[in-house]
């Protein structure tokens, strides 16, 4: 059955206030002793969150064996949600077999593969990367093409996007997923981007010119197009809908006019994953689930992405849909995390991105000695910055979050989270040198 259209608007109403609600449903959990059986559940929750792996200053191929270590923590505890690995480093015919074991042993893993023909602004070649695809594709390893940062006048062209299509064609490629540039003015300036473009920090920023001649050449060879991470990975390791919200955006993320084989299918929960509330409870949020029956989709377009100062993924203006309303404090992490656990979209009235560089961090309120969890736009990230990466001169983890050079580990299976917030259950575990 055909997805239920929603009705669009097209110009930013008033934030919500708690007057605007159709409906309130749930009210705080009560203290009391938690059974292994409600543990279980919370954990299968957990294993259901899409995690990245080595994903800040510190390509996963750089530090490989430390990249096989997150993935043998996330196979022992039997995560079920994608994991992610986005790379620039030269696969070999061995690493690739290793990626096929974890695979095999039923991680639901996915690649992402920089492609960007940028090579005087990064410190890696690009021929490897098309090899990449071709080895993890004949490997049953899906293998995505990440197009980006596409940065007018450097890599625009059209002589450039054709050759970039042309050869993923050749190496088997499927699905790619395209974006702009983001940068303050003083890594815009140190970079000479197009200075007609009207580029932001908090937004990835993309000419439509440029878009419409990424796409024409992505339809010429046989590569679907996506806009969107979560939509992509979503697609390729078989799911019906988007684990981010974008159902909601239509517009802006392209779903009819690129064809997204999961439209069709793609729509909001209807109500949270069971038992996710009462999680985020325990944890010490302050949410509520707004159920609601006359949804209305934002009609923003990538073109006029700017003129909004909300976050797609967490929406504020998108009042009528089933959401979870956070009212205890949150920066855009906590809402990533909610978002993540419940399966559908968490806003609090206001919250944006304000330029901190601790945006993503994960704070738990009832639980302040967790404090090594953060929560992307699109990921649960297990990564650790390194001092030595390719020197990307676009990178934003080494120009904003990545000050100390020293080693920095962030994150831990999501599952374990159970076990940090009961430590007389927490595994015994050796620390990998």
């Amino acid at each position: 059955m055909p997805r239920k259209e929603l009705p669009i608007f097209t110009q930013l109403p008033d934030i919500p206030t708690p007057a605007d609600r159709l409906e309130e449903v749930g009210c705080r959990a009560e203290p009391g002793e938690i059974s292994e059986e409600q543990k279980e559940r919370w954990r299968v929750i957990l294993r259901q969150v899409p995690v990245v792996v080595n994903n800040f200053y510190g390509d996963p191929v750089v530090q490989w064996r430390n990249t096989l270590d997150k993935l043998r923590r996330l196979e022992e505890s039997r995560h079920s949600g994608a994991v992610g690995i986005i790379l620039k480093g030269k696969l070999t015919p061995e690493k690739v077999a290793e990626l096929r074991e974890k695979k095999d042993n039923g991680l639901n893993l996915v690649t992402l593969i920089s492609i960007s023909e940028l090579p005087d602004m990064e410190g890696t070649g690009s021929e490897h990367r098309y090899e990449n695809i071709r080895l993890l594709e004949e490997a049953g390893i899906p293998a995505i093409a990440y197009i980006r940062p596409m940065i007018p006048p450097f890599n625009t062209s059209e002589e450039v996007v054709n050759d970039i299509f042309t050869r993923l064609g050749e190496v088997g490629c499927r699905m790619a997923v395209t974006s702009g540039f983001r940068g303050d003015e003083t890594l815009v300036s140190k970079l000479s981007a197009d200075e007609h473009v009207q580029w932001a920090m908090r937004v990835k920023v993309m000419p439509g010119e440029i878009y419409q001649r990424i796409k024409r050449h992505a339809q010429a060879s046989g590569v679907q197009l996506f806009t969107r991470t979560a939509c992509a990975v979503s697609a390729a390791t078989g799911e019906s809908r988007t684990y981010n919200p974008y159902y909601n955006s239509p517009n802006l993320v392209k779903c009819s006019e690129l064809n997204c084989p999961i439209q069709e299918t793609c729509a909001p929960l209807p109500a949270p994953r069971e038992g996710s509330l009462e999680l985020i409870r325990h944890l010490g949020f302050d949410a509520e689930f707004i159920p609601a029956s006359r949804g209305v989709a934002c009609g923003i377009s990538g073109e006029d992405r700017l003129k909004c100062p909300s976050c797609c993924t967490t929406c504020y203006f998108s009042s009528n849909i089933p959401h979870i309303l956070v009212k205890s404090k949150a920066n855009l992490g906590d809402l990533a995390f909610v978002r993540f656990v419940t399966g559908m979209m968490a806003m609090q009235p206001g919250r944006n991105d304000d330029g901190s560089k601790d945006v993503g961090r994960v704070t738990f309120p009832a639980f302040p000695e967790i404090a090594d969890a953060q929560a992307l736009n699109s990921w649960w990230p297990m990564s650790r910055n390194i001092k030595k990466c390719f020197g990307c001169k676009y990178c934003i983890v080494s120009e904003y979050y990545n000050e100390t050079g020293q080693d920095t580990e962030v994150g831990f299976p999501p599952a374990e989270l159970v076990d940090r917030m009961f430590p007389s259950n927490k595994p015994q575990r050796e620390k990998l040198d």
